[in-house]
């Protein structure tokens, strides 16, 4: 019985995400997602699963299309024990849902004009922020900042990677950048940052060659 459910749910997260790509959200119903899935049209076994039609988009959201904490595993991640190489598996967590979200990217524009849908996407964006911030906050750098000082930084350290993939995801050509020339160089740049302690950048910064 169990297995029947979780095969139902999942064909109508199937059919939602097909009809979603191809009419967007306000052109498909719930009825359509039910023929679709190969059930009875508007006979309720869609709300047997989901409440609404916006809940079966926050389920693809968070299951199938969002980066979330649960795909980064940040407690696998922290047993790497070397930052860097931490920040290029992220990177490259990053890159995957990027492709993956991008054939979507018509319906997450239609949905970000609702209240509901906006609402989605600031919870997702805060879970993620929140996850990432615990694990800026265990590195050197990181940790005797205040929270909004930790969250901060995580913004400073992810922002030119995301910005760059945001860019491929519309399509924007960058023939002067490689790709893993530019990876290389973030990680690297951010790792540094990253495993030192303010006590460590201010001696670097004292240490050096006086201008007069």
């Amino acid at each position: 019985m169990l297995l029947l459910i979780v095969k139902t749910r999942d064909k109508l997260l199937d059919a939602a995400c097909e009809l979603f790509q191809e009419k967007g959200f306000s052109g498909t119903s719930i009825g359509a997602i039910e023929a679709r899935a190969g059930l009875a049209p508007r006979a309720g076994a869609f709300y047997r699963y989901f409440e609404s039609k916006m809940a079966i988009v926050h389920e693809i959201a968070r299951e199938r299309l969002t980066e979330t904490p649960d795909e980064f595993d940040f407690e696998e991640l922290q047993l790497l024990g070397d930052t860097r190489a931490e920040l290029v598996r992220m990177a490259l967590v990053w890159e995957k849902a990027g492709k993956r979200q991008k054939s979507f990217l018509p319906l997450f524009e239609e949905l970000r004009r609702t209240q509901e849908g906006l609402a989605i996407e600031t919870q997702l964006n805060r879970d993620m922020l929140v996850a990432l911030g615990k694990w800026v906050a265990f590195k050197p750098a990181g940790r005797h900042l205040a929270t909004e000082q930790v969250h901060a930084l995580a913004m400073m350290v992810f922002g030119g990677w995301l910005f760059y993939l945001t860019k491929l995801q519309q399509g924007v050509v960058m023939p002067e950048l490689d790709s893993r020339i530019l990876l290389e160089s973030w990680a690297s740049h951010w790792a540094g940052i990253l495993d030192q302690t303010p006590a460590d950048s201010g001696s670097g910064a004292s240490s050096g060659h006086d201008p007069g």
